[in-house]
């Protein structure tokens, strides 16, 4: 079957329902917040594309250097994790999920037209945009309601999501109009949606995203500019333009900009302690507040940087955690990963009828790594998806070298039954993850509307999984307390410490501590809670009421101060309570 000069069989309506779906996920109007059941979705139509192509094609009869170093990676992250105890189930199948499904689109593309494929990105491109700016215009002209309420997770990441996407269709729709094809109507429909699709990315305020994009409108202009002195002109005016879209952006978002400073000094201070090794994969989100809780138990807690605070699970530059989590040694394999992808890329060979596919996928490319010194996308599905269709793309390419590692016979039919058999194991994995998520967010909806016992009920069966998640285990830990389980409350608390890190953590652990008389790890939980969140009154106004309940004036007196003088990021009626509150205790000691 064919629509429009595009085969249509079961592997590439597979493919199309992927990249959409993929697209679509980080929508809140779209996805309400079971985003990670559309993930699911995704795993199983990513499974059935590795089935399809890995027994059929032999797309593993060699390794590309960068293919290589990458399996070399997830070796080493495995290895690492298992000898020092910091196995992050959820984090490693993440990485493990990336390789499975770089091999499954690479078999897609393989012996595939480009054309087709063009094409076939051009309507799912297309289809996706539509849908960002038909969403967009609802939730703005017919809710009436704020456009940050209506990206997921942040607007940071759906402004890089929007422009690697635009930045993927604009060759493919330069290629399009240059075609004798064309019609006026055509021509027309795709510079509105273009259009229409950069002042959406204009609309998100995100920063990463709007440079991300000027760097690949840049090359996209570089690469069709056939006079090399227009070319030396356009790079001239990009540094230009760089250099003043950064000066400008550091003062935009200020706030923003400093919570990042604070974030990467704090960073800076983990990474000065584990150079060598690093943390452990998958262990910034446990490890970055404490560190914080030890920065600020040092520095003044009412300071502008320390109203900038908050709980932080990424280090906003992707490079700069993979060098935090991994030590030298996994930022030196990161490093011939780009390295040798550079030198893959640099010598491919393209022609007249795939060049604007090679031109899509660098410029989305460019998106993707420059919203990783900013931002988090690699650690985001999506964009995970985009980047690794991407490179799969670049890497189906001719280079005029050979960048390969050929494998025997013996060890290809290995590597095919290793794969299926990972395929098979991630769809078990994440079908377990997925039911796990869906009673925990039934079990947490139960607690919320009066049904303690039945959300207890399931917290209890969670905690019998071998899938170990944060907050599942906070709340659960929540849960036994609040029905006076202290003991079973605390070892929950105590397993949910080891992968999971916030001030709500350690606030709880301090009632807990607290009702069992330690009061000495008590009192240190409550400091830990201050000390991780300083612009979070109610943990002073918690520690404030351990004071008062031990009667230790000296320290009840100091606490109040220091609500009192505490300046408030968001005034409410609870702050004002709170201060009310301890000026009355301040007037009781005469001060």
């Amino acid at each position: 079957m064919k629509f429009r000069g595009i085969k249509i069989n079961a592997s590439s309506a597979i493919y199309f329902h992927v990249i959409l779906a993929n697209s679509l996920i980080y929508l809140k109007v779209f996805t309400a917040q079971n985003y990670f059941v559309l993930e699911f979705f995704l795993c199983i139509i990513l499974f059935v594309l590795s089935m399809i192509h890995f027994i059929k094609e032999n797309v593993i009869s060699f390794l590309k250097y960068s293919e290589a170093v990458y399996f070399l990676f997830i070796y080493y992250v495995i290895i690492k994790s298992l000898l020092t105890n910091n196995f992050d189930a959820l984090s490693i199948s993440y990485l493990i999920l990336s390789l499975v499904f770089y091999y499954g689109i690479k078999c897609f593309i393989l012996k595939r037209d480009y054309s087709a494929i063009s094409k076939l990105i051009f309507w799912t491109s297309g289809i996706t945009l539509i849908i960002y700016l038909g969403l967009a215009a609802f939730h703005c002209f017919i809710k009436m309601e704020n456009l940050n309420n209506f990206f997921y997770p942040n607007v940071s990441i759906f402004s890089i999501v929007l422009a690697s996407q635009i930045s993927f269709i604009l060759p493919i729709c330069v290629n399009f109009i240059n075609k004798e094809t064309r019609t006026k109507y055509s021509f027309t429909f795709i510079i509105i949606l273009i259009l229409l699709s950069v002042i959406l990315l204009a609309l998100t305020n995100g920063r990463a995203g709007w440079i991300g994009f000027i760097l690949a409108l840049v090359y996209i202009a570089y690469q069709y500019q056939p006079i090399l002195r227009i070319k030396k002109v356009i790079i001239f005016l990009a540094l230009s333009l760089i250099i003043l879209l950064g000066f400008l952006l550091s003062s935009y978002k200020s706030d923003s900009s400093g919570g990042r400073i604070l974030i990467y000094k704090i960073s800076g201070e983990i990474l000065k302690e584990n150079w060598l090794w690093g943390i452990g994969h998958g262990q910034f989100k446990v490890q970055y507040n404490l560190y914080q809780a030890k920065y600020f138990a040092f520095h003044n807690i009412d300071s502008k940087e320390a109203m900038l605070a908050d709980n932080s699970y990424y280090a906003f530059n992707d490079y700069f955690q993979v060098f935090i989590e991994n030590g030298v040694i996994g930022f030196l394999i990161l490093g011939a990963i780009l390295f040798f992808l550079y030198i893959q890329f640099k010598n491919t060979k393209t022609n007249n009828d795939n060049k604007h596919l090679f031109i899509a996928s660098i410029a989305s490319l460019i998106c993707i790594v420059t919203g990783s010194f900013f931002s988090y996308p690699l650690h985001v599905f999506p964009l995970m998806v985009q980047a690794i269709l991407c490179v799969a793309l670049l890497n189906s390419f001719p280079t005029s070298y050979k960048f390969q590692v050929c494998l025997p016979e013996k060890l290809i039919i290995f590597s095919k039954v290793i794969l299926v058999l990972i395929s098979v194991l991630l769809l078990i994995h994440y079908s377990f993850y997925v039911n796990y998520k869906i009673k925990s967010d039934h079990a947490f909806k139960l607690k919320r509307i009066g049904y303690k016992h039945k959300s207890l009920k399931i917290y209890q069966e969670l905690n019998k999984s071998y899938i170990r998640e944060g907050n599942a285990l906070y709340l659960y830990a929540q849960q036994l307390y609040y029905s006076n389980q202290l003991l079973p409350a605390k070892m929950v608390l105590k397993d949910a410490k080891n992968i999971y890190s916030s001030n709500e953590v350690y606030k709880l652990s301090a009632s807990i501590e607290n009702e069992l008389y330690n009061f000495e790890q008590a009192e240190k939980d409550y400091k830990t809670a201050i000390y991780m969140v300083p612009n979070r009154m109610a943990g002073r106004n918690n520690l404030l009421d351990f004071y008062l309940e031990r009667k230790d004036t000296t320290q009840a007196i100091y606490w109040a101060n220091s609500i009192v003088n505490m300046p408030v990021k968001i005034p409410s009626q609870r702050t004002k309570n709170m201060k009310q509150k301890a000026n009355e205790i301040l007037k009781a000691f005469n001060f």
